[in-house]
């Protein structure tokens, strides 16, 4: 049997698997998974063109086939609705994924590395409504103007390849309009929808219950999946009922965003719950647990760039300037201290998949954005993914110690990829601040003795990847 399918795979014979890849394609949780299963294919020299490549050059070729996020179309998503038994189903009427999937059909091998970039990469929602008007069901669907991958009810409820699944039941309905599938880039858009719908129409939140249930953890670390899927859901309030499963996430957080979403938004509370999570990632700072100190601080910025690309954005930036700066402050802390983290969990092996995540252009972005907050007052390269609504920031609200921390760290940085040059020119900077730290003074030493002039600036930046 063995034999059979080595033979096939080197052939490069089709799978059996017919239709949807989204109904009928494996959806490994881990990319150890992958991974064994590959083993067990004992496969020798492969004769495909493709499968002769390095695997990360394989994997790269897999995201601009199947990532929605290279193959989206620029073009609005439009839908042609019509009903079928009952529930309701979407003809597209305009260019929506320019997605290979044949190459899912390829033959065992590819299919196994490319199905887990194709799951793992889009993180698909599938959407369930339940409700006693159709035409309500249509309007909701339309007005989202959300790229849908299928509608089919026949595939949609086979699927076992998604990441969430996402019911919203009216009224404690009982009646299935409607379920859909889509990535996970128009999780944000549809949530922003939602709470527009709590805003205008109060009773909305008051009639609709929502079940999250995560399905698959696809991703490790700090931008694990339930970070990318289950947090920005806090930005949503009101809601009459909220039950979120506890099966893959751990009880604590469930009721924590049962609680969330339930509970009338409120700006000072709201930024006392973020403040306490950044509290109990410096515990864990403290006591040298890095890992889980940057998933505390990520979530805050999450959680801070989620509310203000909300409908709550205008509410926040019309807040006293006290409470921006308050904002602005807490995000300078989280990026400073994720930053740091982030540099010792790329120098520590042992952490496993911690260290996947820790790449150094995520490293120094962190770093940029802490020296942008306290230093150069660009604010608007920092909340980018919020605007327009962005938070007042005052530059003279941070003192001389934090500026010259900021500096320092990115210098520490800058010294670990080699790159002297910047290193010395942030510590000079540092300096100015605070002219007796021992610290920064031993690493301005350090950086001159190590710095060459011959070497191009960029260089070491380039070694490191």
């Amino acid at each position: 049997m063995a034999k059979k399918i080595e033979n096939n795979a080197r052939k490069g014979s089709k799978s059996k698997k017919k239709g949807q890849p989204l109904a009928t394609s494996s959806s490994p949780s881990a990319a150890n998974t992958v991974v064994d299963e590959l083993a067990a294919l004992k496969l020798g020299t492969p004769e495909s063109p493709l499968l002769r490549l390095p695997l990360e050059l394989r994997e790269k070729i897999y995201a601009y086939l199947l990532d929605t996020h290279h193959a989206h179309s620029p073009r609005p998503f439009k839908y042609r609705p019509w009903v079928q038994g009952g529930m309701l189903r979407l003809q597209p009427t305009s260019a929506r994924y320019q997605l290979c999937t044949a190459i899912l059909r390829t033959n065992k091998q590819i299919h196994l590395e490319s199905s887990h970039t194709f799951h793992s990469s889009n993180l698909f929602v599938r959407l369930s409504l339940y409700n006693d008007d159709i035409y309500w069901t249509q309007s909701l669907l339309e007005d989202t103007e959300i790229g849908y991958v299928c509608s089919n009810p026949d595939l949609v409820s086979k699927l076992n390849g998604h990441a969430l699944d996402v019911k919203i039941i009216q009224e404690q309905s009982k009646i299935l309009r409607c379920q859909v599938v889509f990535p996970a880039v128009f999780l944000p858009r549809f949530l922003n929808f939602l709470q527009e719908m709590c805003d205008i129409l109060p009773r909305w939140g008051k009639e609709h219950a929502i079940h999250l249930r995560l399905r698959h953890k696809y991703r490790s670390g700090p931008a694990a999946t339930e970070k990318l899927l289950l947090e920005p859901w806090r930005s949503l309030h009101g809601i009459k009922s909220v039950e979120v499963s506890a099966g893959v996430v751990s009880a604590n957080y469930a009721s924590s965003l049962q609680t969330s979403m339930m509970s009338k938004f409120s700006p000072e509370r709201w930024l006392q719950s973020l403040v306490k999570m950044k509290e109990a990632g410096s515990e864990d700072f403290s006591k040298g647990l890095y890992h889980a100190a940057m998933d505390h601080y990520v979530k805050v910025i999450v959680l801070l760039e989620s509310v203000f690309k909300s409908s709550h954005g205008r509410t926040m930036v019309s807040m006293s300037p006290q409470f921006n700066q308050a904002i602005n402050k807490l995000r300078y802390q989280c990026e400073l201290n994720q930053a740091f983290c982030r540099l010792k969990g790329q120098k520590a092996p042992w952490e496993g998949v911690f260290t996947r995540y820790s790449r150094w252009e995520e490293i120094l972005l962190a770093a940029n954005n802490a020296v942008d907050l306290a230093d150069d007052n660009e604010i608007e390269v920092v909340w980018s993914a919020s605007a327009p609504w962005i938070p007042r920031n005052d530059r003279s609200g941070y003192t001389a110690a934090e500026r010259s921390k900021a500096r320092y760290r990115r210098a520490l940085i800058m010294m670990e990829v080699g790159e002297y040059g910047f290193a010395c020119s942030d510590l000079e900077a540092a300096l100015r601040d605070a002219p007796g730290d021992t610290a920064v003074l031993s690493a301005f030493a350090e950086a001159k003795k190590k710095y060459d002039p011959r070497v191009r600036p960029g260089a070491g930046f380039q070694k490191v990847g």
